[in-house]
């Protein structure tokens, strides 16, 4: 077993139980539902696109991490996770060069995402995956009532403005994401623009 699976193998479960017990409960979106989907798109994406075994044992470790920084903070949380894994990872066995590209990893979820390879491709086509899927209406409504709880947003008119005009500029990275969610995200931004009309 490398440094990064025997590394991943002894946090996972300390850092899902801070996200399921020591999360702001007003986190109803970025909890630990949120990071096992995206540790298990990022997993699935990579299968497709054809990346090696090393490369998804650094995407896991990353998409790990990628939200834990909301243990402490929600302004600029990516920053904090890198600090939260580096810290962690002090004493790891892991090479400095893969720690640098697991905070890199991390860093790139930021939105406006801008990912410039392959691996980041894939972990930001997984950190917004829900996107192209069925079960958009139901998680987005996490979101919804997180940003509410949050102070982003007042009501569902306004949710609505910020989610249409965030659907209609997302475009999914990798090949293999836009060809399996493409279609679906279409007609998520059907629904949302309805939706809206209906306000």
């Amino acid at each position: 077993m490398s440094a990064i699976q025997s590394f991943y193998e002894k946090q996972y479960s300390s850092v899902m139980q801070r996200l399921r017990h020591d999360l702001n409960v007003k986190y109803l979106y970025h909890d630990g539902r949120h990071t096992e989907d995206v540790l298990r798109q990022a997993q699935e994406i990579a299968y497709r696109e054809g990346v090696n075994t090393h490369e998804i044992a650094l995407l896991k470790l990353a998409a790990l991490y990628h939200d834990v920084g909301f243990l402490r903070q929600r302004e600029n949380h990516e920053e904090v996770g890198v600090d939260i894994f580096l810290a962690e990872a002090a004493e790891s066995d892991i090479p400095q060069s893969d720690k640098d590209l697991i905070c890199r990893l991390i860093m790139v979820t930021k939105v406006p995402q801008q990912p410039k390879t392959l691996l980041e491709s894939i972990i930001c086509d997984a950190d917004l995956d829900y996107l192209g899927r069925d079960d958009f209406p139901a998680i987005s409504e996490f979101l919804y009532l997180e940003f509410k709880s949050c102070g982003v947003v007042n009501d569902r008119k306004r949710w609505n403005e910020i989610q249409l005009s965030f659907l209609e500029a997302h475009r999914f990275h990798t090949v293999s994401s836009q060809k399996l969610r493409a279609n679906t995200l279409e007609r998520n931004i059907a629904f949302v623009r309805r939706r809206h009309a209906e306000m």
